[in-house]
């Protein structure tokens, strides 16, 4: 009889051994458990560009003289069914951007401040034409490559 009260300590270490390591696991991030949601950032896409082909280019007044802005645009998304989006509904996003951009004040847009409303304005365009219009995604940022004002 002394020999399986041996066995039943042997086994009942092992589960309190494998039951540690368990939660140290769990406790250090190696193990997550099912429906306990994670710390860590969800897996994100390869960023996927899109560059808007011709520049957009605008005029604007500047006091007594009209100026001009051109701007070479790329979109940033992470899916590409936000960019079939933005190909399907290009004339609608081009005009809106001129619209856009045509409204802002040579002042403002020449300091970065100005230009990062300007790209932010942008984003915020697209992607609510892209909602309206049931396209699927968003993009991630817009990106200005070149921007000349003269």
């Amino acid at each position: 009889m002394p020999k399986i009260i041996y066995v039943f300590m042997g086994i009942i270490t092992l589960l309190l051994a494998g039951t540690m390591g368990l939660v140290g696991a769990m406790a250090l991030g190696y193990i997550t458990p099912p429906g306990v949601l994670s710390d860590q950032e969800p897996e994100l896409g390869d960023p996927i560009y899109m560059r808007l082909e011709p520049p957009l280019t605008v005029n604007f007044e500047r006091g007594q003289r009209i100026s001009y802005l051109q701007a070479e645009i790329e979109l940033m998304a992470r899916s590409e069914e936000a960019l079939q989006g933005v190909e399907r509904h290009m004339p609608v996003i081009r005009n809106n951007l001129l619209m856009l951009f045509a409204d802002q004040s040579f002042q403002e847009l020449n300091t970065r401040e100005g230009r990062e409303r300007l790209r932010q304005e942008s984003l915020e365009e697209i992607n609510a034409l892209l909602e309206e219009r049931g396209a699927k995604g968003q993009i991630e940022a817009v990106y200005f490559t070149s921007f000349v004002m003269q």
